[in-house]
């Protein structure tokens, strides 16, 4: 008999395909799928930098909630200073500040689960088969986003918000996650993210 966690690691392709079995035979869906962590189903949506490309740290596990299935989708920007970075070791070593930070305050790996650099590159964050740490109050069943930068002070480089664009619709596509569910964090808690300047994308993207 397969147990819980063989299920839970079936992987993004197999959910995908399940789900459409289940609209062509007029089943009811499941929208929260358990967590997954197979990538694969974002080939050719983005340029993806693989976990083990960037850190050699292992997550705190113990301190990690496993992920029941996601249902919505949150866009952040990093906040702090104009980040303008394109080369890879730069933008690798301010994606493991942005980690260290996080363990730091106890979230016992990077809070989000992807990170989109001004190259227009998708940096994998914490494992899908993990809730984020990057809404307070609202992590369950919430995928996180962040995008390098300050829009306040500045705006997304076309790179950045065209990768946007397909992994959020990749992401919807797979979990089935209605567009109105896409949010910008200032939608669920007290905060400026993702600045004036994406945050005006991020109301496109769900209307």
């Amino acid at each position: 008999m397969r147990t819980r966690r063989q299920f839970m690691l079936q992987g993004l392709g197999a959910l995908a395909v399940a789900a459409v079995g289940a609209r062509r035979a007029g089943a009811a869906v499941v929208k929260r799928p358990l967590g997954c962590v197979d990538l694969g189903a974002l080939d050719g949506c983005a340029d993806l930098v693989r976990r083990a490309e960037w850190d050699d740290q292992p997550a705190k596990t113990w301190l990690l909630r496993e992920a029941g299935g996601y249902n919505r989708l949150t866009v952040h920007h990093l906040g702090q200073w104009a980040r303008v970075e394109t080369d890879r070791n730069a933008v690798e070593c301010a994606v493991r500040n942005v980690c260290a930070g996080h363990r730091a305050r106890g979230y016992g790996d990077i809070g989000y689960h992807f990170v989109i650099d001004h190259a227009g590159r998708v940096w994998e964050g914490r494992s899908l088969a993990y809730e984020g740490a990057h809404v307070s109050g609202a992590n369950e069943g919430n995928l996180g986003v962040m995008l390098m930068g300050n829009f306040d002070e500045q705006r997304p480089v076309p790179a950045q918000i065209k990768v946007l664009d397909a992994l959020t619709a990749r992401l919807r596509e797979i979990f089935m996650i209605k567009r109105y569910r896409v949010y910008g964090h200032r939608d669920l808690n007290a905060t400026a993210c993702p600045g004036r300047n994406l945050y005006e994308h991020v109301v496109e993207l769900r209307t």
